[in-house]
């Protein structure tokens, strides 16, 4: 985002939280996981073992249902930070991101890595 300040480019950054998109469906989620997974050597797989992916495709399902299939307040955002007279540095679209990630993207990464 700074980075572009030189060139006259204001930048603003968009924060989804949860949404229900094609991104986020459990089963294209879980597929492509598998594919990736069957891809890795035997020994990484040995490593995480079955369960992590197992854990993993039940995550994308809780994940999937807590999400919102409303995606106004992301096109509301993108909408302010287009047509603004003077956009935000930074928009959270979405309950979970209002009260939970912006909170942690302002904090240092040592800290958001232990939580």
């Amino acid at each position: 985002r700074r980075e572009m300040r030189p060139f006259g480019v204001q930048v603003s950054i968009i924060e989804p939280g949860g949404f229900r998109t094609g991104m986020t469906d459990p089963a294209t989620v879980v597929k492509g996981f598998e594919r990736l997974w069957e891809g890795l050597p035997v020994e990484t797989q040995a490593a995480y073992g079955r369960h992590y992916l197992e854990t993993y495709a039940k995550s994308t399902v809780l994940l999937h249902r807590l999400s919102s299939s409303c995606l106004s307040p992301v096109t509301g955002a993108m909408e302010h930070a287009l047509l603004a007279r003077f956009p935000r540095s930074r928009y959270a679209a979405g309950w979970d991101a209002r009260f939970a990630l912006l909170p942690l993207s302002y904090c240092p990464a040592w800290l958001t890595d232990t939580i």
